[in-house]
């Protein structure tokens, strides 16, 4: 990576889901506007990858996702390049979110179907 694309200027945590924000310089073109906020924001995970590639990530299709799942650990090396949907399959085999849902066993249980539906094809 010869110059980044973005140069992160400030960075602010985000309420309820962890995740990191950052005020980029130039303004990010898919940077949005925060509750109470002035200034527009991108996630900071994806101006990382970015920077790294030296390219934008299409949001239709690609996906930064956090190898260790903490969101607040935005270095490189815990962050990856995902198609949609790859990394939906990865958590839900961990059944990380599903725990959470006040519908678990009906989730856990279809969940263990499509595994076990996978399983069998192999």
């Amino acid at each position: 990576m010869d110059k980044p694309l973005f140069k992160i200027i400030d960075k602010v945590k985000g309420s309820g889901q962890g995740y990191w924000y950052a005020v980029t310089e130039p303004e990010h073109p898919n940077a949005m506007t925060l509750k109470d906020h002035k200034r527009k924001y991108i996630y900071l995970h994806r101006v990382v990858m970015e920077n790294h590639l030296g390219r934008l990530i299409d949001p239709k299709t690609e996906e930064v996702h956090h190898k260790d799942e903490n969101k607040a650990n935005n270095n490189i090396s815990n962050l990856e390049l995902s198609i949609n949907n790859e990394q939906q399959g990865d958590h839900a085999k961990k059944n990380k979110f599903w725990k959470k849902s006040p519908r678990t066993k009906e989730r856990v249980s279809s969940l263990n179907v499509v595994s076990k539906f996978l399983s069998s094809q192999i």
